[in-house]
């Protein structure tokens, strides 16, 4: 339950966890006069998003994958503000340092925008084939 007592909601085996929460084990025999009770924080840490991309070929870091972020959608900067990659419709790992007509960019530092479960994550990913 996310609540004492045997009260709020009740989680379903499967139930996802996205943030930090405690959670309050009910237990209470058939006629309700034995009943305990426990609870334990679950701590919630987003999954790390990769630092670089290399996209050489060789099978190894070629995408910039956020296939386990559910991320809705990305944009792409270069160092000086101008967006050269956008992907909407759940982004998972299609861009492998390409700009909007597909042609592969310089080596260096970019930095994204993404949209994932409700919020807004930025920061920086370098490409070095």
């Amino acid at each position: 339950f996310e609540e004492p007592g045997g009260n709020g909601r009740e989680l379903q085996p499967g139930t996802l966890i996205s943030a930090a929460q405690t959670i309050y084990v009910y237990a209470s025999s058939d006629n309700g006069l034995c009943t305990d009770e426990s609870s334990f924080t679950i701590d919630y840490e987003d999954c790390p998003i990769p630092r670089g991309i290399s996209p050489n070929g060789d099978g190894k870091n070629d995408t910039f994958d956020l296939s386990l972020h559910g991320v809705q959608d990305i944009k792409i900067y270069n160092r000086w503000g101008t967006e050269v990659y956008s992907h909407g419709d759940s982004y998972t790992n299609q861009w492998y340092g390409q700009n909007k007509d597909g042609k592969q960019l310089p080596d260096g530092t970019y930095y994204y925008v993404i949209h994932a479960h409700g919020k807004v994550r930025t920061g920086w990913v370098q490409i070095n084939k």
